[in-house]
């Protein structure tokens, strides 16, 4: 009795620490900055700054942040580790591709990026924009992408906002979070008032 007593305890402090994980992580890293110009339950209208990114682009989510995540991990000539950010930004292109996007922490703002191996990785800026965005728990199984996405695009023709480019997707936390308390955002680039 006693051991199942201790085991209970032992699975207990484990579930804690990992809803604590789930809580935390996704305010502990850098993200890219923005002003809120609009707010309306989990929707908001952003202006977000020029920020310098990283990216690859492939016809597979794994394989996209494998590159990138290795490469910010020391797998460049410098071997220089680089600090993770948030959000994981993934853009969905036409021909059955996609882009993966990591936001560059500001301390890189002006100095050099080490040396990638890989020719998949380009560099590049990404310019101030004004972006709408809705906001989701959970995993991002397409099922909840379509329903949010549906969801922003109804908001934005009710307000009449005009849309540029395709949507894209943000995920805010990494594998190890707890499936409900995962942060996820659709975005849409808006025309600037």
């Amino acid at each position: 009795m006693e051991i199942i007593f201790i085991i209970l305890i032992v699975v207990g402090v484990i579930i804690g620490l990992w809803i604590a994980w789930g809580i935390i992580s996704p305010h502990i890293w850098e993200q890219p900055e923005y002003e809120v110009k609009e707010k309306e339950g989990k929707f908001e209208i952003r202006r977000y700054k020029d920020a310098k990114i990283l990216s690859t682009t492939t016809s597979e989510f794994n394989n996209a942040f494998s590159v990138l995540s290795s490469y910010i991990f020391g797998k460049n000539k410098e071997k220089e580790k680089i600090a993770m950010t948030s959000p994981v930004l993934t853009e969905m292109e036409t021909d059955n591709t996609m882009k993966m996007v990591f936001f560059i922490p500001k301390k890189y703002r002006n100095k050099q990026m080490p040396t990638p191996y890989s020719d998949d990785i380009e560099f590049s800026t990404q310019n101030a924009r004004d972006v709408a965005v809705v906001r989701f728990h959970g995993l991002m199984t397409v099922k909840k992408r379509e329903k949010n996405l549906d969801k922003l695009l109804e908001l934005l023709t009710r307000k009449e906002i005009q849309t540029k480019g395709s949507a894209f997707y943000m995920n805010y936390s990494d594998p190890f979070v707890p499936p409900p308390l995962r942060i996820n955002e659709i975005g849409i680039e808006i025309y600037s008032e």
